[in-house]
């Protein structure tokens, strides 16, 4: 998959925007605040309908304008498309492909696969599970639509059961018949959930530790530990023996939305047991394999961005990843970076061929393909 262009209105500091790709190696570079990331987030918005920075739609509206306009042609498998996503307050979010718009968004996840590195990446070491059920959900909903439509009738499912608890601390009256019905349903819908995440980590694991041993001088053993409820398959007894406790606290407390992933090194918590190296291939090393396995689902080669990713990375690391993302096994390619010294040191060392965008204050200064020098 291939983004050949992109122009922006009135999207986040950028009034507007017009450039065109190199279909592999894409650079950018300049101060912090620039608008590097936004390029990015816009990428992200066309692919995966949302920001990966901020949930609120119209916070990425630039300050004083009413609309943002973000647009592009995207090939996939040498069949071009026109890709845009438009948000004007007060309006919902329109995604529209070769100019139809979509009568569900999530018709659109997986459309336009992509994979995107970032410092926000470590919300999933030192956050809550609902981050790394988060990650999962998108890594595996992207080639999987029957997971997504099943995630989706399993939030609907909860939030009625949880509404019903509600009106039944405000009221003390209780419709049970309502309340098994929602029940049966995070169990019909949450059973095949749990299913697939144990099925896609067994697959994901292994290539999680393969890149993670790519990044590392030395061996050390990582994981990552699947935790749910779902496991018991008494599930009916279990959501009975929490009714006393779902009346007092108001929500549903059994069910796949409290599955847990617990990430570890050296069989300790990664939190509180690994280095900011360390940690910094951890997360890498989950989205390249993520990358892996969706580039295998889709039989494509999803578009990969790297957000500020040298930022904790020894030398070495630095060339490692360079040097493993740069291969055969990926496709296009967008990387920021605040130090424009370190990119071009780096093309260079790894004689990479790269367009470079230069940017400053929402405008792009100056465009250059980068050639090496032959050694």
């Amino acid at each position: 998959m291939i983004f050949r262009n992109l122009s922006l209105f009135n999207f986040k500091n950028f009034e507007t925007l017009d450039i065109n790709f190199g279909t592999g190696l894409n650079c950018f570079v300049g101060h912090n605040g620039a608008g590097k990331t936004n390029i990015l987030d816009a990428l992200h918005y066309l692919s995966m309908t949302k920001s990966s920075i901020n949930a609120v739609d119209n916070a990425n509206i630039k300050f004083d304008e009413e609309l943002f306009l973000i647009k592009s042609s995207i090939e996939v498998d040498t069949k071009k498309h026109k890709v845009s996503c438009s948000i004007q307050s007060g309006k919902k979010k329109d995604i529209r492909v070769d100019k139809k718009e979509h009568e569900k968004l999530s018709e659109h996840i997986g459309l336009f696969p992509l994979v995107m590195i970032s410092p926000n990446d470590s919300d999933l070491i030192y956050d809550s599970n609902e981050v790394r059920r988060k990650f999962f959900n998108t890594a595996i909903s992207q080639a999987n639509k029957a997971y997504l439509k099943h995630l989706i009738a399993y939030g609907y499912a909860l939030k009625n059961r949880n509404a019903l608890l509600k009106q039944f601390s405000e009221s003390g009256k209780l419709d049970n018949d309502l309340l098994q019905a929602y029940t049966a349903q995070l169990i019909e819908h949450g059973q095949p959930i749990y299913e697939e995440r144990k099925k896609y980590l067994s697959q994901f694991l292994n290539l999680f530790e393969k890149h993670y041993s790519s990044l590392q001088s030395q061996n050390e053993p990582v994981s990552i530990t699947y935790e749910s409820q779902f496991e018991d398959q008494n599930l009916e007894q279990q959501y009975k023996s929490s009714l006393q406790k779902d009346k007092v606290l108001q929500r549903t407390n059994v069910g796949i939305h409290k599955d847990g992933f617990l990430l570890t090194i050296f069989d300790k918590p990664l939190k509180r047991h690994g280095s900011q190296g360390q940690q910094k291939s951890f997360l890498i090393a989950l989205k390249l394999a993520q990358y892996d396995l969706l580039a295998d689902q889709k039989k494509l080669k999803p578009v990969l961005l790297l957000d500020d990713v040298f930022d904790k990375l020894d030398d070495e690391r630095m060339l490692k990843l360079l040097k493993n993302v740069a291969g055969a096994n990926y496709g296009q390619l967008f990387i920021t970076d605040a130090r424009p010294e370190r990119t071009r040191s780096l093309l260079k060392d790894n004689q990479l061929k790269a367009r470079i965008f230069e940017i400053e204050k929402g405008k792009v200064l100056k465009t250059s393909d980068y050639e090496p020098t032959k050694k």
